[in-house]
């Protein structure tokens, strides 16, 4: 099966996206201004999901999925990691239960609590869950019409409360972080990769994209809407899905797959260690403390990639599943 190499860059665009928003709302200095979906990592949290859909069902479209196997194998890539982000947090609470069993994005008041990122775990938990139901689903003749459905009703939805009760922060919690809501962007992914078939003649068109992410005043175009949001990003993986050029053999490139592959770590453990940072270094108020705080998150998101996702990894499923990775 081929990989799709090309796609790993924008993993890692997207998790430092998030890293530098989270670290410019609480910095006490005004970072460099970026564009605005570079300044604004949400977004990416989308495209993250758009993408687990689609590259879920490239893998599994034409392979039997043995359910105990796809269940066990999600969880030792991503929990020890996030089980480490827990750690150090250093805050060991009664409440910290609900974390452990990836469940905070459910309860009101939770979903930030400990490791702010891991909200995104927590409904990532709950959509792979779902995904060998919604696979053997996808063959239904009415998956389409399910998805483009679910589509419009979260689109509207969220318009609908978030206008009702704009200044509700149990209804932003609920919109923002409630697993229900993306639902609708994880089986756009899947039905995407149904719709497709492969060309060679897309790297111009990739590149154009690009480059209107980069400097459109994304804003206006897209407000904060997870079908807005997830549209916004189809044009891109379709590009790089279809294309055989040279733009995504440039991206496919070593160096890039390596950065693709720390970005899990750096989303996940990004906050625990800012709370390490301001322990011991204080509040952040200049460039070089930013510095000093990301090498210490790209430094230890190495660590956590050697030692945990690759190496604990091939270990669990060496013990547990009998099988080498």
């Amino acid at each position: 099966m081929k990989k799709y190499n090309q796609f790993e860059i924008f993993r890692f665009i997207g998790a430092l996206s998030v890293f530098y928003y989270h670290t410019r709302v609480h910095a006490q200095f005004s970072p460099i201004k970026l564009p605005f979906i570079l300044e604004h990592g949400i977004a990416w949290v989308f495209f993250f999901f758009l993408l687990s859909g689609f590259l879920l069902t490239y893998v599994y479209s034409n392979k039997n999925l043995d359910t105990q196997i796809f269940y066990k194998t999600r969880f030792f890539k991503f929990y020890p990691v996030y089980f480490l982000s827990l750690i150090l947090t250093l805050k060991f609470k009664g409440t910290i239960i609900y974390n452990m069993l990836l469940v905070q994005s459910w309860i009101f008041n939770r979903s930030l609590s400990y490791n702010s990122s891991a909200w995104y775990l927590s409904v990532l938990a709950f959509l792979l869950l779902l995904f060998p139901a919604l696979l053997q689903f996808r063959k239904n003749k009415y998956f389409t019409y399910f998805v483009l459905i679910i589509n419009f009703y979260v689109y509207y939805f969220f318009n609908y409360l978030f206008k009702l009760n704009s200044n509700s922060g149990t209804v932003l919690e609920f919109i923002k972080y409630n697993p229900l809501m993306y639902i609708s962007t994880f089986t756009f992914g899947m039905l995407l990769y149904d719709k497709i078939k492969k060309r060679n003649i897309y790297s111009f068109l990739t590149i154009i994209y690009i480059i209107f992410l980069l400097f459109a005043p994304y804003n206006k175009f897209f407000p904060y809407n997870s079908t807005a949001i997830s549209l916004s990003f189809i044009p891109l993986i379709v590009f790089l899905y279809l294309d055989n050029g040279f733009f995504s053999k440039f991206l496919g490139n070593k160096f890039f797959i390596y950065l693709g592959g720390i970005s899990y770590s750096i989303y996940i453990l990004h906050r625990p260690l800012y709370i390490i940072f301001e322990k011991f270094m204080g509040e952040m108020t200049s460039h070089v403390d930013f510095l000093i705080y990301f090498l210490m998150v790209f430094l230890m998101s190495n660590l956590a990639k050697y030692l945990v996702e690759n190496k604990f990894y091939k270990y669990l499923c060496k013990k547990y599943l009998n099988r080498a990775i």
